[in-house]
């Protein structure tokens, strides 16, 4: 009997150790310094659209992270800032990211003009820029510039791909003057040229609350389908015009499209069919289960909604992305400050097959800081206000 008592002693002693151990742990995991994030978003102005739900996805990724210890017991501590969707406002909030808070690496932007503000600023102080924009270019010498999406070059062969198996010859485009209408219209016009298909474009400003007449042009020419290479707003003016006038061709946009704002934008005067390059993710619940992502995608959908109560939109996946090989990389070396970047970014370098939740894998290297490429995407359309397999 009071050997028996002794043993609850000795096991509620033992019990009431560990626990103490575990809090010690816990404490000294707490005191370690944080690994520090910086996030430089489009959140206000133009760009909102996509940069605001862009910060929300970084966040919620970092707090998830530290809920489950962090990077090897540190805290992932995020510094967020509203570049305002002016590239003077980008440029600024890198420099003060750098200087003052002292992070190791940046995440942003969205817009290309932003994005490309914040390049010279990030490479001269040699800390890594992970940019969100499909058409910003992060390969060049000594690059300490990243971006996620496939590239507008590779969405572009994407329709060029369905295009010519549906037996298309004539394309028309209608682009922008802004520098995502002309990054489309330049990556348009090469695609048809190696596809071997006619074109002919035209140009409108994202001001304009008309291109009726740019359309007329298009008309004349009998193209089998348009291509419009502009984001948001300005997009709903060209489709209600192309709705107006009567047009039975394919309406084909950009990934830039990819969300359930640009659908309410355009409801009343849907072109159809309306197509746009997408990623795997948008249409995840459609893919087999063999797909590798699938699983990744669910967990993350679910995560997201419970978090928000809504489900989360491809942008907040690219930036999800971008923060999940950052810490991965952070995770390798541990870069205790910006001096430290140049580790991080060699790191980011040797990752190799990293499952993405936008669907695919991000393979980098020395020369290649997208690392996910033209099989991670392909054709949407938009069917009963949702995006679906293109068929």
């Amino acid at each position: 009997m009071i050997g028996a008592k002794l043993s609850r002693v000795a096991f509620v002693l033992m019990i009431c150790l560990l626990l103490s151990v575990a809090n010690l742990s816990l404490v000294f995991a707490q005191t370690k310094p944080s690994l520090r994030l910086g996030v430089n978003m489009d959140a206000t102005g133009y760009g909102a659209w996509l940069g605001e739900p862009e910060v929300r996805a970084v966040e919620f990724f970092a707090e998830q992270l530290n809920a489950t210890g962090g990077i090897k017991g540190r805290p992932l501590q995020v510094f967020a800032y509203d570049n305002e969707s002016s590239p003077e406002k980008s440029a600024s909030n890198v420099k003060k990211m750098i200087q003052r808070d002292k992070v190791v690496a940046i995440i942003g932007t969205p817009i290309t003009a932003t994005s490309n503000a914040a390049k010279p600023v990030a490479q001269e102080e040699k800390v890594v820029n992970y940019s969100t924009s499909g058409s910003f270019d992060p390969n060049y010498a000594d690059s300490f510039c990243f971006a996620s999406w496939v590239h507008t070059s590779e969405m572009v062969e994407t329709i060029f791909d369905y295009l010519v198996k549906k037996g298309t010859k004539r394309v028309a485009t209608l682009c922008a003057t802004d520098s995502t209408g002309q990054t489309w219209f330049e990556e348009v016009n090469k695609a048809a040229k190696k596809y071997r298909l006619e074109i002919a474009g035209e140009r409108f400003n994202v001001k304009d609350l008309d291109v009726t007449a740019q359309l007329a042009k298009v008309k004349g020419i009998n193209p089998q389908a348009l291509i419009v290479g502009v984001s948001g707003a300005p997009n709903a003016v060209v489709a209600k015009n192309f709705t107006q006038m009567g047009f039975k061709i394919p309406y084909i946009t950009g990934h830039g499209n990819l969300s359930d704002t640009f659908i309410k934008l355009i409801r009343d005067f849907q072109p159809e069919p309306l197509l746009l390059p997408g990623a795997h993710y948008v249409v995840w619940r459609e893919l087999p289960d063999s797909y590798p992502q699938k699983k990744l995608m669910k967990e993350f959908t679910e995560a997201f909604e419970k978090k928000f109560k809504k489900e989360p939109d491809i942008y907040a996946v690219v930036a999800t992305d971008a923060a999940r090989v950052v810490a991965e990389g952070m995770r390798q070396v541990i870069p205790e400050g910006p001096n430290e970047s140049v580790k991080l970014r060699d790191a980011i370098e040797r990752i190799k097959n990293y499952p993405g939740i936008f669907g695919g894998t991000y393979t980098f290297s020395k020369d290649d800081h997208r690392g996910i490429h033209k099989d991670a995407a392909l054709m949407v359309q938009v069917k009963d206000g949702r995006f679906v397999m293109a068929r």
